[in-house]
């Protein structure tokens, strides 16, 4: 890590301390430290610290899955695809891909044949409920992105459920590409050529429930993640929810890094 960077985390980790009483830590220790705040600041190093085309460890969401099963707590695993120099590193990374570009700036697509799909199944106590966050650019106007969850494989193309991003909204299309209408909005769009993170819950109940937020996971509230509170979501999604993996449909846009994991919205 840069010396700057290091100088960086320095600073914004006293202030995090001096929010939270700083002045009186040391004599009198304050009630309550509030550990998102920390987690935040030790996925912004690891980040930092994480070499490009490479995992890194990152924090749990507090009250995600442990909330309601005592288990994990919201367990996920980074992945920065950035500076991935071929398809085998990208592989090698745990994703076998097709039709894709590689470059310091990320892994993109050019088709609807350009995709990638976990070796790695991504389960909340054996069920098909994930979460799984993207950092991402669309490339063109018509570009859309393929966030494909509750999996399985064909080859190297991820088969499931899938949120659409397009450069305006977010549409929900289920695994028989039959589209399924969406409720709520995206507050944070797309765009063009800008990088975005958003951040994707999938239950396995009812046919399937996605949920997601045009915001990155870690920085969502216990209101956000609650019922009520999810940005844009599709109850009752019709058809098959196939396996355990997730994979993108890469058409006309740039990935950067992607965290999947287990569930975060305790409902």
């Amino acid at each position: 890590m840069k010396l700057s960077n290091i100088w960086l985390y320095g600073i914004v980790f006293c202030w995090a301390l001096f929010f939270f009483h700083c002045s009186q830590y040391f004599g009198n220790k304050p009630e309550r430290l509030d550990p998102q705040v920390l987690d935040i600041l030790r996925a912004g190093i690891s980040n930092q610290a994480s070499a490009n085309c490479s995992n890194f460890a990152v924090p749990p969401i507090r009250g995600g899955v442990g909330t309601i099963t005592g288990n994990s707590n919201g367990s996920r695993q980074g992945f920065n695809v950035s500076g991935c120099p071929s398809s085998s590193a990208l592989s090698n990374l745990g994703f076998p891909n097709q039709n894709l570009v590689f470059s310091g700036d990320g892994v993109s697509g050019t088709s609807t044949s350009s995709s990638l799909v976990s070796l790695s199944d991504y389960p909340t106590l054996g069920s098909k409920s994930q979460s799984m966050e993207v950092t991402f650019r669309l490339d063109r106007a018509d570009a859309y992105l393929d966030v494909v969850v509750a999996a399985s494989a064909a080859g190297n193309t991820p088969v499931g459920p899938r949120f659409r991003i397009t450069a305006d909204n977010v549409s929900i299309i289920n695994s028989e590409n039959q589209a399924q209408g969406i409720i709520g909005s995206v507050r944070n769009k797309a765009g063009v050529a800008q990088v975005r993170t958003y951040c994707f819950d999938t239950h396995d109940h009812s046919g399937g429930h996605l949920i997601g937020w045009s915001q990155a996971c870690a920085s969502l509230t216990d209101r956000d993640r609650a019922i009520g509170g999810y940005e844009f979501e599709r109850p009752g999604i019709q058809g098959t929810l196939p396996g355990f993996k997730f994979g993108l449909i890469i058409n006309g846009a740039t990935i950067r890094q992607m965290i999947p994991g287990e569930m975060i919205a305790p409902h």
